[in-house]
């Protein structure tokens, strides 16, 4: 009987498979070894990660812009894309590290993909087990095929040497894993737009050829379209979506899949996911490429893919569903610890980007001791983290940092004899923002090299600003040309509206036109560096409405909490987000939930597509209350019973809002706001703020007065960063979509 099924087996996998390259060896051994894990009971959780930086794209063209003729770069976020998983998955979601299989670079072949799907997947998973895939690189579209690219795949001139992987051969694989538990994560685009990199990102795709056909194979069912969707499929682009490769602060990442794994660190069970896949879409589309065609509601759906079942119930999903989610969120872990253990490297990933960008040195975390329970009935491998303060509370603090990795030292006294140990999770208690900040501006490809040195010596005489070469350092925005003429583009090459000047116009002339842009968008920069609302402890939730349409239907845009509340009730950290566009002319309205015995005071900025930063002219009396947000009471903005709206005016595009709230008075900001808002000459909706870049800097040094816990001595007082308690303030960001 045994050896019946060893038979059986092997024949299902080839048929499933239809691998011509996979040995009667390897099948064999696949087949014997799900025979031996059918005599097991527990259910496990496995892992396959593929990531290709090292293709043999010869070499790099001086231009990218003319590379069309090399048809793709070699990446450099992919192999850290596999790092940043794997780390999720061991100290996030306790998969065992033998459990999880890698492959990188030359080991990514298509052979090596195919042995490891089959004896570490196929072989191995029963019907209870969760998989994760995990697939980092170029991608490619061939004829009506989109593809996986292998390393050992080539361009399509050389059509002998082509081992691209066809989507549906792809899903035919996993149909093969006895679990419908799967969640299939692929960093690549499919659509080449004629060049390999834009703004400065490298485009994860590869050029493709229209007329071609897949080798022909003995089992049609291989490359059937229509075969059932396995799990759930979270995609970085399809269609026409591009795919980006980028370079941050000191390290590279795929964009969709450093957006993915931060938000993994960081949400409770009932986040839902269309409130993960909604916040994606929007980093991506603010932080990245953006898409003119697509609003975030049709980016969600296109990187969203579930099997028909799940469509349904999309809104009320959960990754809680497909992962054990603990029970509270993680700003890093410990992943070495010293022999005295009293230091030890770290991994930030928790952090958003725009955080960990200025992440400085100084900063103070706690190390969180947790135990793993199991949820309800489940077994230990559905077990969720719960978080067990540990007794003394070990604290440490940040020494050194290069990209999403740190060294940290305990801070308390030796005495108490901290131990610091692998796994071991930490969360924010002070963060550290360099005042050292300054504003990258990249040089686009698309200038002479007369131009560069031009605007590399303009951007030299500027305070707190300097130019980069694009796709080569971490940027904040480009400066280049459109139409003959000179202005600033997003990192993603999205023109930044009002930027540019007239034809004819110097590039120093250009520059110096541009200051008050560039002011702006290092005003912002700062401004992001505030949010926390997965650190914070403030017992606050924020609500942002629209009154839509004529008869002024009320719909929540968002609702957030404070994640880490001890006050706010459990079910208000079940998050919504809308992502349908908001028209011209609609009204919002804030509405800020106070739970504490406490006042607090508040302050909104709105940054729009012009790169303007914007502030209501009605939070103050008799309009609202100055601000304050009364001890157990809520604050609508504006004031309901005032004559005054906020009302979403032009130009159309996304528009970022920043909620900043403290126990203290923001009274350097309000200071420097009262002579913009007197001087207002509308007093309908939001005003333009002047200074923004002096409302930033004062916003950081009123959150760095107001209050340092007296235990941490001279640890909290760091000449040269900003301090800013996660337990006095909270920065809450939305987004709407105006159309």
């Amino acid at each position: 009987m045994g050896i019946a099924r060893r038979q059986f087996l092997q024949a299902g996998l080839t048929s499933l498979i239809g691998w011509q390259f996979l040995t009667r060896d390897r099948v064999a051994f696949a087949a014997d070894q799900y025979v031996r894990q059918t005599t097991a009971s527990t259910p496990r959780k496995r892992a396959l990660l593929i990531g290709i930086n090292q293709y043999d794209a010869k070499e790099e063209p001086q231009n990218l812009l003319s590379s069309t003729a090399n048809g793709w770069l070699p990446l450099h976020g992919c192999v850290n894309d596999v790092e940043l998983q794997k780390e999720l998955l061991i100290h996030r979601f306790g998969f065992a590290p033998q459990d999880i299989v890698t492959l990188t670079d030359l080991d990514a072949t298509r052979t090596n993909i195919a042995d490891a799907i089959a004896t570490h997947l196929v072989a191995q998973t029963l019907p209870n087990d969760l998989v994760i895939v995990h697939f980092s690189g170029h991608g490619s579209r061939l004829g009506n095929y989109n593809t996986l690219v292998p390393v050992d795949s080539g361009l399509p001139q050389n059509l002998e040497n082509l081992r691209d992987i066809t989507e549906q051969e792809w899903q035919g694989w996993l149909q093969a894993i006895s679990t419908d538990r799967i969640l299939n994560i692929i960093d690549a685009g499919f659509y080449y737009p004629n060049v390999s990199a834009i703004g400065n990102f490298r485009l994860r795709s590869r050029v493709g050829l229209k007329n071609w056909q897949p080798p022909t194979v003995t089992e049609p069912r291989e490359q059937s379209i229509d075969q059932k969707l396995i799990g759930t499929t979270l995609r970085a682009a399809s269609g026409d979506m591009l795919c980006a490769d980028a370079q941050w602060s000191g390290f590279s990442s795929g964009a969709f899949t450093y957006a993915l794994v931060q938000q993994l660190w960081q949400i409770v069970p009932a986040t839902k996911i269309n409130v993960v896949m909604s916040d994606l879409a929007t980093t991506l589309d603010r932080r990245a490429l953006h898409n003119d065609n697509l609003t975030i509601e049709k980016q969600v759906a296109n990187m969203w893919e579930v099997e028909e079942a799940k469509q349904k119930a999309i809104t009320s999903s959960t990754f809680a569903e497909m992962l054990p989610i603990p029970n509270f969120g993680s700003d890093g872990v410990i992943i070495n610890s010293s022999s005295d253990r009293h230091t030890a490297d770290v991994y930030l990933a928790g952090l958003p980007i725009t955080v960990l960008s200025n992440y400085a040195a100084g900063a103070i975390l706690n190390v969180v001791e947790a135990t793993r329970a199991p949820i309800g009935n489940e077994s230990e491998t559905d077990s969720v983290l719960k978080s067990i303060p540990s007794n003394p509370q070990t604290t440490v603090q940040l020494k050194s940092r290069n990209g999403f990795n740190g060294k940290i030292e305990v801070l308390n006294d030796y005495s108490i004899n901290p131990k610091l140990e692998k796994g071991q999770l930490l969360q924010e208690v002070m963060r550290a923002i360099s005042r050292n900040v300054k504003l990258a501006i990249a040089l686009d490809v698309g200038l002479s090299k007369i131009e560069r040195v031009d605007a590399t010596s303009a951007f030299s005489t500027m305070p707190n600003m300097f130019g980069v070469n694009a796709n080569e350092q971490c940027a904040d925005c480009l400066f280049g040309v459109q139409s003959a003429s000179y202005g600033l583009f997003t990192i993603g090459h999205t023109p930044i509206l009002g930027s540019f000047g007239s034809v004819g116009e110097s590039v120093g002339v250009a520059i110096k036109r541009l200051q008050p842009f560039l002011e702006s968008l290092f005003a912002a920069k700062l401004i992001r560096t505030t949010e926390n609302q997965a650190a914070t402890h403030l017992d606050v939730r924020v609500t942002l409405k629209a009154m839509i349409g004529v008869d002024e239907r009320a719909v929540t845009v968002a609702s957030k909490s404070a994640a880490r509340s001890a006050l706010i009730p459990a079910n208000a950290f079940s998050n919504i987000a809308r992502t349908k566009p908001i028209n011209i002319g609609d009204r919002l309205e804030c509405q800020i939930e106070n739970f504490s015995d406490q006042p607090l005071y508040m302050r909104i900025f709105c940054l729009d597509p012009r790169s303007k930063i914007l502030t209501p002219n009605f939070i103050a009396t008799p309009y609202a209350n100055d601000g304050i947000i009364p001890p157990s009471e809520t604050l609508t903005i504006p004031y309901p019973k005032a004559p005054m709206n906020w009302a979403v005016s032009a130009p159309k595009g996304m528009v970022d809002v920043y909620i900043v709230i403290s126990r203290s008075p923001l009274l350097q900001v309000a200071k420097i706001l009262e002579a913009s808002q007197r001087q207002a000459s509308a007093l309908n909706g939001l005003i333009s703020i002047p200074n923004p870049l002096q409302v930033a800097q004062s916003l950081l040094d009123d959150l760095d007065r107001a209050g340092k816990p007296s235990e941490f001595g001279n640890a909290a007082n760091i000449g040269d960063a900003w301090m800013l308690d996660v337990q006095q303030w909270a920065t809450f960001n939305f987004n709407y979509q105006v159309a």
